[in-house]
């Protein structure tokens, strides 16, 4: 949009440019040179480089091109400014996502704390008690129990556990070790 309004700005002052230089080449030919001294008693011409409608259209070209270019102007300012909020709003939402990740460190890292403490309690537990415990878990929170555990201690357990649940809580473990690969 910029170089179209560039482009027929430019035309237009190179035609302006051409016009005055057509008025100024009438001009000279118009006035007596030095050596013309035949034209010395005449009165000079007036000459018009451009009267009447075509004039009239010029003018109107003109307000309209100023006109046209004081809308871009307004509407670049108005645009700078819509930039400048949206970098203001990227910058926040940029703090915010970064609080946001702190945030979920931490809770990440309690609860990896949390499981830890837990493991360890179900560590110090006879096997068999163990097991009939956590086969009341959920299948994932006991798959994540059981990989916070010592390998033997979880071997024990889940030699413990219901066999249709150590299955679902194995085929869980697989798949974490899996996508952590």
């Amino acid at each position: 949009m910029k170089t179209r309004a560039l482009l027929v700005l430019g035309v237009i002052f190179f035609g302006s440019f051409i016009g005055r230089i057509a008025v100024l080449a009438s001009d000279i030919a118009a006035k007596p040179g030095a050596n013309d001294v035949a034209h010395l008693n005449q009165p000079a011409a007036v000459a018009s480089c451009v009267d009447g409608e075509l004039a009239a259209a010029v003018k109107d070209r003109m307000h309209a091109l100023d006109k046209r270019e004081t809308m871009i102007t307004d509407r670049e300012a108005e645009l700078a400014t819509y930039e400048a909020q949206v970098e203001k709003r990227l910058a926040e939402l940029d703090v915010a996502n970064n609080k946001l990740q702190k945030n979920i460190d931490a809770v990440q890292t309690a609860r990896n704390a949390d499981v830890q403490k837990l493991a360890a309690i179900y560590e110090g537990m006879k096997p068999a008690q163990a097991g009939q415990i956590i086969n009341e878990m959920d299948a994932k929170f006991a798959a994540g129990l059981l990989a916070a555990m010592n390998n033997e201690q979880a071997a024990q357990v889940v030699a413990n556990m219901d066999s249709q649940k150590a299955y679902l809580v194995s085929v869980i473990l697989a798949n974490q070790s899996q996508q952590s690969q």
